[in-house]
């Protein structure tokens, strides 16, 4: 036997009716201080973890290039028909 029960609240409704509670107020104070250190420290410290994590990528589509060039490494085999 499968029985189906459609319920429509909004999730206001079943996070009160669950009992879990309102974190809206905190969760905007989180981001407004998130927003106001990151234009307080000019975004410096971001900065160099972004040029950090991009590296890898410039390395690989310089590899790829590198083997895409005619007289590279790798790409001047002669054709042997």
């Amino acid at each position: 036997m499968k029985v189906t029960i459609d319920v429509d609240i909004t999730p206001e409704e079943l996070r009160r009716f669950i009992g879990l509670p309102d974190v809206e107020n905190l969760q905007k104070e989180m981001l407004s201080q998130a927003h106001k250190y990151l234009q307080d420290s000019n975004q410096t410290q971001y900065k160099d973890l972004l040029d950090s994590a991009v590296q890898p990528m410039m390395a690989y589509q310089s590899w790829l290039q590198k083997m895409m060039m005619p007289g590279t490494k790798g790409n001047d085999k002669k054709d042997e028909d």
